[in-house]
């Protein structure tokens, strides 16, 4: 049987790093920062909608502020790939972990806006830059799509009998598992080290980046991305 070799960007290792950091940044923000998720802005969106519709235009800005940092890590995600073609991954990665050291860092009196926009800019750049798996189109910083994908994979491979579509649900469970655990992981390191929690997420990402350095000239460019790969089209959180 002849095996399918992958980018260093999409390998199973450094997809379930950012799955572990996408968990972990969840119960972070949820637990030193105000019960508030960052990884996703649907929440975001619905809550500064119904604040303007009330005419609450200063709770409406708190979430606007998390919108418009998110909408700027998807445009930065999408020009970096122009600027630094194969650094693109390995620089993504390498900022991340500077971020998430600089958050550990803020004094204790500074206000959560900072950390919700931090992260927000942080979890776009990933999942805009991290977006297929061996042949899995995936996230990393939230479950939604992921739990879809993976109960029709296994639906599919009931139906048709396709080893393909449960090898695919295999990559979407295994990461769901990997964003549960960063989670749970995230949880006690939040209670325990407060603030200095974000360091162990930057830690976690060193083994991703170095990987993603090393392989940078050993992979050929991915090709353009298409649908024609048996995969159902993505939806968000």
């Amino acid at each position: 049987m002849k095996s399918t070799s992958f980018p260093a960007h999409r390998s199973a290792f450094v997809f379930a790093s950012f799955a572990l950091v996408g968990g972990f940044l969840e119960a972070y923000t949820y637990i030193l920062h105000g019960g508030v998720f960052c990884n996703a802005q649907t929440g975001n969106l619905v809550l500064f909608f119904i604040d303007a519709a009330n005419g609450e235009w200063q709770e409406a800005s708190h979430y606007l502020y998390s919108l418009l940092a998110y909408i700027a890590g998807i445009l930065v995600s999408a020009a970096l790939p122009l600027l630094l073609k194969r650094f693109s991954h390995a620089a993504v990665t390498a900022f991340e972990i500077a971020a998430l050291a600089a958050l550990a860092f803020l004094p204790a009196e500074a206000p959560d806006f900072y950390t919700y926009v931090s992260v927000s800019f942080l979890c776009a750049l990933q999942y805009n830059t991290f977006t297929e798996c061996r042949g899995a189109k995936l996230a990393t910083t939230f479950c939604t799509n992921n739990l879809r994908q993976a109960v029709l994979g296994v639906f599919d491979a009931a139906k048709n009998r396709d080893g393909a579509a449960l090898r695919r649900a295999g990559v979407y469970g295994a990461m769901i598992l990997f964003f549960a655990a960063g989670a749970v992981g995230g949880s006690f390191a939040a209670r325990g080290l407060g603030n200095y929690s974000a360091l162990v997420a930057a830690a976690a990402l060193l083994p991703a980046l170095l990987i993603l350095f090393l392989r940078r000239e050993k992979t050929p460019l991915p090709p353009a991305e298409t649908p024609e790969n048996g995969i159902r089209p993505s939806a968000g959180q």
